[in-house]
């Protein structure tokens, strides 16, 4: 028994090559979307050298590209990096001149391989700069005292790490000049800084989803439409 689905139909809708403008040619499914809106996109940058050495084991990507998949957002690129101010540029660079949204994921503690926030400044052409409300935040200890405490102090979540307090909260609290900080309504301390449509979480799951979720309340990644599948059994050889 053979099961034919249709869920990689609206996927393919952005391939360009011949084979595909063939198909879309000969399946009058397919020619019925010709003209229609264009799906909106996404890219995933997951930062880390935990995650390529296998230490770590990434579910965010898994999480987030099952969440867009339902807002109807096409998921182009997914990318894991090292922990490399460079490469993290590189990469969001290039996944923000094709993509809708950029999601970077980790390197936002205050250890010295966190790179993540400079990458994006040097992504965008700027530096980095100390947001004074973030440092208060940081420095009056308030997020020790908070049940998502471990949420921004590092990837492996067991605190602060340099040798002094204080210039680990100027680091955390160094973003992108330019960028939008949104600090949440819900009693969470942990705002979310976007640089333009590129939009920095930290590596924890439950703080990443966290605030995807936040973030996505407004139906900003909602795309112009939503995708149905739907599966066709047959009792046929593939052939």
């Amino acid at each position: 028994t053979a099961k034919k689905t249709a869920n990689g139909m609206a996927a393919a809708l952005e391939d360009t090559s011949p084979f595909f403008a063939r198909t879309i040619s000969a399946s009058p499914c397919l020619r019925a979307f010709r003209g229609a809106t264009k799906p909106r996109t996404a890219g995933i940058a997951v930062v880390g050298n935990e995650i390529l050495t296998g230490r770590v084991h990434d579910a965010n990507a898994h999480y987030l590209c099952g969440e867009l998949h339902k807002c109807g957002v096409v998921v182009k690129y997914v990318e894991v990096i090292p922990d490399d101010a460079e490469a993290i540029a590189r990469c969001v660079n290039r996944m923000a001149a094709r993509c809708d949204d950029v999601f970077t994921s980790g390197g936002i503690g205050p250890t010295h391989d966190d790179k993540t926030m400079e990458g994006v400044a040097l992504a965008f052409g700027t530096a980095l700069v100390e947001d004074p409300r973030l440092f208060a935040m940081l420095a009056s200890g308030a997020w020790r005292r908070h049940p998502g405490a471990g949420a921004g102090t590092g990837e492996s979540g067991a605190g602060l790490v340099s040798p002094s307090v204080e210039a680990a909260c100027r680091k955390m609290a160094a973003v992108p000049r330019g960028a939008r900080l949104e600090w949440p309504e819900d009693g969470n301390l942990w705002p979310i800084v976007s640089m333009r449509h590129v939009h920095i979480f930290a590596g924890p799951p439950a703080t990443f989803r966290s605030m995807f979720e936040r973030a996505a309340r407004d139906g900003r990644f909602q795309g112009a439409r939503r995708w149905l599948g739907s599966s066709l059994w047959l009792h046929a050889d593939e052939g």
